[in-house]
This record gives structure tokens, C-alpha cells and sequence, in this order.
């Protein structure tokens, strides 16, 4: 049986959401959030990003969601106080055309180079340690691969 890198990386991804982690220490850090963070792609269009990252000094390992289904959801807030609680930066972006990113929305078009501009953006902040790893599933899962696709030398999970 033949395995594809696209279904296996789906699976391992699947596995870091807060529920699913196993993470149960307590929460060391107090949250920081950044709402609306304007990250350039290479065409010049800008797509939002909100942060949640440790209010604290230092660098931190970057969770990175990308999606169709608005950045401002209480879900994304959860999630990104969460990780951001525990150590890592949590950065959840609408795609192209969707929620308060600009541009024009067309499914799966964008999402390659998009995403390897975004992992750029996330390894280059003061806060990062230079390593991004992307979770999600369903359209969120296909954001990923694509952008994988590129072999974006940030991309660490």
C-alpha cells in the first residue's frame, strides 16, 4: 500500500487540536492578543491574521490556522488562548476573499503560495522561534497541503 505525504499529514495535524493533544498542565502564561494582523502576500494583497501569543519575553513555536470560516469565532478565540496559555503563538487567518482578508475567494486557488507567504510572515515575528506548525481540518486541512506543497523551510508540524 502506497501512502500519500497529503493523507499522512492530515492525520498527524489532526492530532494537535487542544482537545485531542493530551495537554493538561496548567496554564503558565497570560495571553496576549493581536486582532486583525495585516499579513502581505507576494501579489499585494493583505489577509487578516489575529494572535494570541504569550505575554511574556521570548520566542515561541508557532500553531498556525488558516480558514474559509471567519477568524473571529469564539471556537478560534478558545483555541488561541489555549495554546497561547501553554507556550506557543497561535495565529488563525481567513483566507483570501473570506472574512476580513482581502481579495477574491475562488476554493483552493491561492491557498499554496498564500500559505507559504503566511508561514514566511509567522517564522519572521520578534515572537517566533522560526517554527510553524498548522492545524485543522476539512477546507482547513486542504490550506495546509497546499501550501506544504512548497516546502517552505518554517513548516515544522
Amino acid at each position: 500500500m502506497t501512502r500519500t505525504p497529503g493523507i499522512v499529514s492530515l492525520a498527524l495535524f489532526a492530532t494537535v487540536s487542544p482537545s485531542m493533544s493530551g495537554v493538561r498542565s496548567k496554564p503558565e502564561y497570560a495571553v496576549k492578543l493581536e486582532y486583525d494582523q495585516r499579513v502581505p502576500m507576494r501579489d499585494g494583497v493583505t489577509l487578516s491574521a489575529d494572535v494570541f501569543r504569550p505575554d511574556a519575553p521570548g520566542k515561541f513555536p508557532v500553531v498556525l490556522v488558516r480558514t474559509v470560516y471567519d477568524n473571529a469565532s469564539a471556537t478560534y478565540a478558545s483555541q488561541g488562548k489555549f495554546w497561547a496559555s501553554h507556550g506557543y503563538a497561535y495565529v488563525v487567518q481567513d483566507v483570501r476573499g473570506r472574512g476580513e482578508s482581502d481579495g477574491k475567494f475562488y476554493p483552493l486557488v491561492d491557498e499554496a503560495e498564500d500559505g507559504f507567504d503566511t508561514l514566511s510572515w509567522c517564522a519572521r515575528q520578534p515572537w517566533s522561534s522560526g517554527k510553524v506548525g498548522t492545524t485543522g481540518s476539512s477546507y482547513l486541512g486542504w490550506t495546509q497541503v497546499y501550501a506544504a506543497g512548497l516546502g517552505g523551510p518554517h513548516l515544522a508540524a
